[in-house]
């Protein structure tokens, strides 16, 4: 209770908010070039600059909580929720990875579907970490996010099963595959940020 009454330190709030505005910028350029290889190596590029930056406000983050007497609220809940959200950005930068390495053939089925769901859920992760310090209209978001997953399991699933329906190319069936389990990987990395943030929110109503 007497914690409380003690100052909040809002940085925390600030550098959350920039860690989640930087992982939107990077799915957003995630999203252009899954659509258009032929920005790739431009972008990818671009995708992975963000990733150094979001490993950079991480580890900003994480000597704050070392430094500080006071947190907003649990160190643990702050160190949780910082690493789950930097677990997004990785996921994409290493998708943006195996595609240029992989140089795939043709346009990725359903490719473009996972990553606008993933879009759409970064959009609701910025706004939740922008109202992390009054849980102003938090709840529906966290379902919003939730139903996403599940729209993109299902997604995931119609992907795979046109892939061994339609590939003939067994490389190329190797190389798809993986990257459709990563992007679905991505969209589950966002529906636990909501998770956590749900847990922190619900800890400090």
């Amino acid at each position: 209770m007497f914690r409380k009454f003690l100052p909040k330190n809002d940085k925390f709030f600030e550098l959350l908010n920039q860690l989640a505005g930087s992982i939107e910028e990077g799915v957003n350029l995630f999203h252009e070039v899954i659509g258009n290889f032929d920005l790739l190596a431009e972008y990818a590029s671009k995708i992975h600059i963000i990733e150094n930056k979001c490993d950079d406000l991480t580890h900003t983050i994480i000597n704050e909580l070392n430094e500080a007497f006071i947190t907003p609220f649990d160190r643990e809940d702050i160190h949780h929720l910082t690493n789950v959200l930097d677990d997004v950005i990785d996921m994409i930068d290493t998708i943006v990875t195996r595609l240029g390495i992989y140089r795939l053939k043709g346009n990725l089925p359903f490719g473009t579907q996972l990553s606008g769901i993933i879009v759409s859920q970064t959009e609701l992760i910025v706004q939740l970490v922008g109202h992390l310090n009054d849980n102003k209209n938090t709840t529906q978001k966290i379902i919003s996010i939730r139903n996403l997953e599940t729209e993109g399991d299902l997604v995931f699933k119609d992907a795979l099963t046109q892939l061994f329906e339609n590939q003939t190319d067994v490389k190329e069936l190797i190389k798809e595959k993986e990257i459709l389990e990563n992007l679905e990987k991505a969209v589950d990395r966002c529906q636990r940020v909501a998770t956590v943030m749900e847990g922190i929110i619900i800890k400090n109503a």
